[in-house]
């Protein structure tokens, strides 16, 4: 089993550092992954930040690890927005075709933002979204909400927002 991640922010990193801790394997960032070595795991856990509704770094290997048809294959995304305001289902149309939502199973983490350790484009991006939303009129309370979640730096993330993916591999891997 391994556990590969993209993470821009750390907030990617952090969760999939005690994703392995939990199941007593490696975490690894993308970029120090030789894809041919992946065939070597049974169980492969993939992490990275939710964008725009996209997973960063789920297109770059998705070709390699949602190909293989034998292998466990587990997906989280995180981002700034709670759990209650994401749509599970949003996410996975925005990433998977309905061939591919058959081969993995994806949760979501609350993490947070970190404008200290952003990219300048990212921050960019986010300093328009803040502005946008700051002169809206009669924002809703999800709206709202947004705002702000994403004034400032923030850490949500939680240990124990991994235990239903723990649970989900101990109990397709017979792990205890």
């Amino acid at each position: 089993m391994i556990v590969l991640y993209k993470s821009s922010t750390g907030f990617t990193q952090k969760y999939a550092e005690w994703i392995a801790e939990e199941l007593d394997c490696r975490a690894l960032s993308i970029k120090d992954v030789n894809i041919n070595e992946l065939q070597n795991y049974n169980t492969i856990i993939f992490g990275g930040g939710l964008h725009a509704g996209k997973i960063n770094g789920l297109k770059s290997i998705k070709n390699s690890i949602l190909k293989m048809k034998d292998k466990n294959i587990i997906v989280f995304a995180t981002g700034a927005t709670p759990k209650e305001a994401i749509k599970i289902e949003e996410i996975e149309n925005a990433n998977f075709s309905l061939e591919e939502k058959e081969t993995f199973h994806l949760f979501y983490f609350h993490s947070g933002m970190n404008y200290e350790t952003m990219g300048i484009g990212s921050k960019g991006m986010m300093s328009i979204f803040k502005a946008m939303l700051k002169i809206k009129k009669d924002k809703s309370p999800e709206e709202q909400g947004m705002y702000d979640t994403i004034t400032k730096s923030n850490d949500h993330s939680k240990k124990e927002y991994i235990n239903p993916l723990i649970e989900y591999v101990k109990t397709i891997t017979n792990i205890r």
